[in-house]
């Protein structure tokens, strides 16, 4: 679904709540993972956090591409900006899961040979969501 229609079903009521998965903190790696630009996402969650709408964040830990502490920091930041409407973080980590389906398409899998990240890094980076005050998974 298209942001500004998922934000004009958002307004007029019809989900009550919202999964926005925040891929990356900062332009390049945004643009490396979904060739789209990162604002868009900022307002998008500026938008629901002003119509108080409840908000599940999620973001993947890929190890090599979104894992950088400077990029978690950002992410971090990001989603502080809106704790009054996010009830939960998600921090998931990357898996190859996905990797049939692609091959199904007929797509290279960029991710194939990405490993996924250990536990305790995992962990490491839901704490640097909890310092800033957010409830975390």
């Amino acid at each position: 679904m298209l942001r500004d229609e998922a934000l004009e079903r958002a307004s007029a009521g019809d989900p009550d709540l919202v999964l926005l998965d925040v891929k990356s903190g900062d332009e390049e790696t945004y643009q490396r993972v979904t060739r789209r630009q990162l604002q868009p996402t900022l307002d998008f969650g500026d938008r629901l956090n002003a119509m108080a709408k409840p908000v599940w964040i999620r973001f993947v830990v890929v190890p090599g591409l979104t894992d950088s502490a400077e990029n978690v920091e950002n992410v971090a930041s990001i989603v502080a900006r809106w704790k009054s409407n996010v009830e939960r973080v998600e921090v998931l980590p990357f898996h190859n899961m996905g990797k049939d389906k692609w091959e199904g398409l007929d797509m290279t899998y960029q991710l194939a040979d990405t490993k996924p990240p250990k536990p305790e890094d995992v962990e490491k980076i839901r704490d640097v969501f909890r310092s800033k005050g957010l409830e975390v998974y």
